[in-house]
């Protein structure tokens, strides 16, 4: 009996149309709907496989199984022609593959190279801090050609105590060329054009290849790690923003004290969402101007975010975590900022466990924090409570527990309840008696303890008819849905979810009401 496939890569491509897996034998090409294989090649371990969109394009990376299929070599292939049009070799292992149509991205652990996708010309190398999870987001669209990827660390030297951020710290001049230095990038001949032509540039066809020389250039980063003295502190939850048409970094954006988790820019690139590696607190940031424009708390208890994903329109933002649930965000009317609330802006109320009521811990700056929370509280933006006429939300009745229903009860304290009890208690006490930021959510059916992670997707709007589900709609599974949504057709979001196991499950959310979303359909992507 033939051992299993191990599964090495997972992903989506721009569009959440198409699946791309890479396994220990080759790799796979599904269609999400209607779901189905199209492609597959059997040539050996791919450790990374990238789709443009829905076209014949793949860049693809091996795990070194073999000396042809080394974790530093890229290789572009045709599936339609089943050729391969170029391959390129790196000083390092590859982490991450990113293209849009105009521009191809490689991560390497310090080092990203940004290329000219048509011609395959290395047009920028940018010098990076360590990026050993390979985060790092490329706008689909060309509108909005930008890069996001995490910020080198830095150390604030400040006599204020730390829990200080730079939304309240002036840098002196040193730190500043600090700062400035950190956005440098290993070419300063970007006005010239001279780094547009680097030796031994790219040809592109068949079987040809470029050897990567290593920078000279030194790394900029400091070391990582939560390092604090007596008169400094380390905050690397910046992120920086890249305009890949002009190759100029445009901005910092600072989105978390804590280190980045997980980035997304939507599918417009004009919003960039970002979690900490608490995971208890969501934020938007405007690419334009960089300025937080929601923020949503996930949950109370810290978890991993595995993934992030705005629909379409901007109107929806789904995060899966370590938790098997993924939480989905409603972006309706950006919250009012004022000067005042400012000085919250970025607060991080995620950096506090709320499942534990010791408040020894919390310092004496975030306190006063909490005590503000009737101000700095209109800088969130609850997603549960949609902007029209409410609705009853949807409820699935195979998740009804003790626990939910706690919580569903809890949701019903007014938000001005919650602002002003928050001036009263401390910050542990005041998160739990906010109400649940998400509009819809869904708890994959995975084996609690297992370690799994997950992806997920927002479809575009579809038509569903429930006669054909009647096990959901028929049978209790709506909830309290009103009973001329019971039969017929309904216009539904699908919200796909792949796991690390093999598994994709395809939901559906009521953008209306929220609520749970229901699973339609899973299928295996290794017994396919």
């Amino acid at each position: 009996m033939s051992s299993p496939r191990g599964i090495n890569f997972l992903n989506f491509n721009q569009t959440g149309s198409c699946i791309s897996m890479g396994t220990s034998e080759g790799f796979e090409i599904f269609n999400c709907d209607p779901f189905g294989k199209f492609y597959s090649d059997e040539s050996g371990g791919f450790g990374i496989v990238e789709m443009l969109f829905s076209t014949s394009l793949l860049a693809v990376v091996g795990v070194g199984d073999q000396p042809a299929m080394s974790p530093r070599r890229l290789r572009i292939i045709n599936t339609k022609r089943h050729s391969v049009i170029c391959e390129v070799t790196f000083p390092s292992t590859i982490l991450a593959v990113k293209m849009n149509k105009a521009r191809l991205i490689v991560l390497l652990q310090d080092q990203i190279y940004i290329y000219d996708i048509s011609k395959m010309r290395l047009l920028h190398t940018i010098e990076t801090a360590t990026n050993l999870r390979g985060l790092i987001a490329v706008s689909p669209s060309l509108d909005s050609n930008y890069l996001a990827y995490p910020s080198p660390p830095k150390v604030i030297k400040s006599e204020i105590k730390g829990h200080a951020t730079t939304n309240n710290i002036s840098l002196s001049s040193s730190d500043a060329t600090t700062m400035h230095n950190s956005l440098s990038t290993t070419d300063a001949a970007v006005a010239s054009g001279s780094h547009l032509s680097p030796p031994g540039d790219l040809s592109v066809g068949e079987n040809s290849s470029l050897e990567v020389m290593d920078s000279n250039a030194a790394i900029l980063a400091p070391s990582q790690g939560n390092v604090k003295t007596a008169n400094s502190i380390l905050k690397n939850g910046d992120v920086i923003l890249f305009n890949m048409q002009t190759l100029q970094p445009t901005m910092v954006i600072e989105a978390h004290k804590g280190e980045i988790a997980a980035l997304t820019l939507s599918r417009d690139g004009t919003l960039l969402a970002t979690a900490s590696e608490k995971g208890t607190i969501v934020r938007v940031f405007s690419v334009e101007t960089g300025s937080k424009v929601y923020q949503f708390r996930r949950g109370t208890y810290p978890t991993k975010i595995y993934s992030m994903c705005f629909s379409d329109d901007n109107q929806f933002l789904a995060a899966s975590s370590s938790s098997r649930t993924v939480h989905i965000f409603k972006l309706g009317k950006a919250a009012y900022m004022t000067e005042n609330a400012d000085a919250h802006n970025n607060s991080d109320l995620e950096d506090q466990d709320a499942d534990d009521f010791s408040i020894d811990e919390v310092e004496e700056g975030e306190r006063e924090e909490t005590a503000s929370l009737g101000h700095s509280s209109i800088a969130s933006y609850d997603s549960s409570q949609p902007d029209g006429p409410t609705k009853e939300p949807v409820v699935d009745a195979s998740r009804r527990t003790v626990g939910r229903m706690i919580r569903n009860s809890s949701q019903k304290l007014s938000r001005k309840a919650a602002k002003t009890l928050g001036a009263y208690f401390p910050i542990k006490v005041t998160s739990i008696l906010e109400p649940s930021r998400h509009f819809a959510s869904l708890k994959l059916p995975i084996e609690s303890g297992a370690a799994i992670k997950s992806i997920v997707a927002i479809g575009q709007p579809v038509d569903v008819d429930t006669i054909e589900y009647p096990e959901l709609f028929e049978n209790g599974l709506w909830g309290s849905a009103p009973s001329e949504s019971k039969s017929g057709v309904m216009k539904m979001i699908p919200i796909r979810v792949i796991s690390s196991d093999g598994y994709i499950y395809n939901y559906v959310l009521d953008p209306e009401r929220g609520g749970d979303c229901l699973l339609l359909s899973q299928f295996s992507l290794l017994m396919y």
